[in-house]
């Protein structure tokens, strides 16, 4: 990664990276219950049950089919070693912001976009969403490089007619779907608009060939079956013939009681109180047959409220400013609690803002050709799949690659503009 920086620019990365682990080291001491959250054991337990015994198990020893395996992998070399686990994860996760930064250099110089790659690092070391998720022991950012590689792979495959790329895509979702699962279907989605791409090859600026039709196909499949013999692991473990128990609850309880609380006008709080109460004595079999068919049912029954639902979460996923948290972060007396999150929250809205303006005139700018159509519809499926009342600044993790190519793009032409009225 050195050479692609001018030597002021390395060291000028160099220093902020040294800094921000330094300041993460001197949080572990300051606030370490600041790395944990109740997401955090589901990912640490069944890592010390994979050194102990080698099985994917919970922290009750029973096989854990909430989380997806490819998170608890990641901690295994702090957790079987005993190394502090906070200094570990914010190494690792500096790891994977830089790595990220620089597949999406890679991506943007893809398309044809000129832009001085120190830009990018920059946005993903000064990102406030990022800065205080790097912090968690979280699958998050670990995903966000996974995907990120992702992207880089199907986008080289497409610009150059690639099939071992454009497979190698497909297989990359796999590792993406084990470490966080919002990818599940996304195959299923990209594939579908490959046919199509094929189908209607002359429509678009570059050829959809045979051969990347085929490595869609076989990925397709690989992803397929991969995932399903998860499933079945599960099926086996436990009962229940699903890749992830954790998908079924967020469809009941979060899309679901935000349908019928939008219906009611109840509060959503509220709402999923009583749905949880409703199935506390379910088995788990029971509960996903129920999960299907009320979330089925609450869309064909109020269709209005869904899209309603969906575009809320939304706005969440994409607005909210991912700086609510830094006054717990810095353990900041509930005397001045509010002021400060009122004047973090305003530093977090102003960075989005600036932001939005460049990805929001990229979008505009940039060629419309079937790379911008794979973004476009990787970016429509995340959002999909991302939107729901729980929604906020976290879910927004796994577009910044996809909001990158957008927001370099618009500074391009922000830039251009700018010498041609200078």
């Amino acid at each position: 990664m050195k050479y692609i920086f001018s030597h002021k620019n390395f060291y000028l990365i160099l220093t902020i990276v040294i800094i921000k682990i330094f300041f993460g080291f001197s949080l572990q001491n300051f606030n370490p219950e600041f790395f944990f959250t109740t997401d955090s054991y589901e990912y640490i337990y069944p890592a010390s049950q994979i050194c102990e015994n080698g099985q994917f198990n919970d922290a009750n020893n029973d096989p854990e089919i909430r989380r997806t395996p490819g998170t608890s992998i990641f901690l295994l070399p702090a957790v079987c070693l005993n190394f502090n686990l906070s200094k570990y994860m914010v190494i690792l996760n500096m790891i994977m912001i830089l790595f990220s930064a620089y597949f999406t250099y890679k991506i943007v110089k893809l398309i044809d976009i000129k832009v001085n790659p120190l830009f990018i690092f920059l946005i993903y070391l000064f990102d406030p969403t990022l800065s205080k998720h790097q912090y968690n022991i979280l699958s998050d950012i670990i995903f966000l490089f996974s995907f990120t590689l992702t992207l880089y792979f199907f986008l080289y495959g497409l610009k150059k007619n690639n099939g071992y790329y454009f497979f190698s895509g497909f297989a990359l979702i796999v590792v993406s779907t084990f470490i966080r699962p919002i990818t599940l279907y996304l195959p299923i989605f990209l594939s579908a608009f490959f046919i199509f791409f094929y189908l209607f090859n002359s429509s678009f600026r570059a050829k959809f060939t045979y051969s990347l039709l085929v490595a869609s196909l076989l990925g397709l499949l690989l992803h397929s079956f991969l995932t399903q013999i998860w499933a079945y692991r599960n099926f086996k473990a436990t009962g229940v013939k699903e890749f992830t128990y954790l998908e079924f609850q967020n469809n009941y309880l979060y899309k679901t009681a935000g349908i019928i609380a939008k219906n009611k006008k109840k509060d959503f709080l509220e709402v999923k109180e009583e749905f949880r109460i409703k199935v506390i004595n379910f088995s788990r079999t029971e509960f996903i047959d129920y999960s299907n068919t009320e979330i089925k049912k609450a869309i064909l029954s109020y269709p209005l409220e869904t899209v309603i639902v969906g575009l809320e979460g939304a706005m969440m996923t994409l607005f909210t400013p991912g700086t609510g948290q830094y006054p717990r972060m810095f353990k900041i007396n509930e005397e001045y609690r509010g002021v400060s999150k009122i004047i973090f929250n305003g530093a977090g809205f102003f960075w989005l803002f600036l932001l939005c303006l460049f990805a929001l005139y990229g979008i505009i700018k940039i060629n419309k050709n079937i790379l911008f159509l794979f973004i476009a519809m990787t970016f429509i499926y995340l959002l999909i799949a991302s939107s729901s009342p729980g929604a906020y600044s976290r879910f927004r993790i796994p577009f910044m690659p996809l909001i990158i190519i957008f927001i370099c793009c618009g500074y391009q032409k922000f830039l251009n503009k700018f010498r041609k009225i200078k």
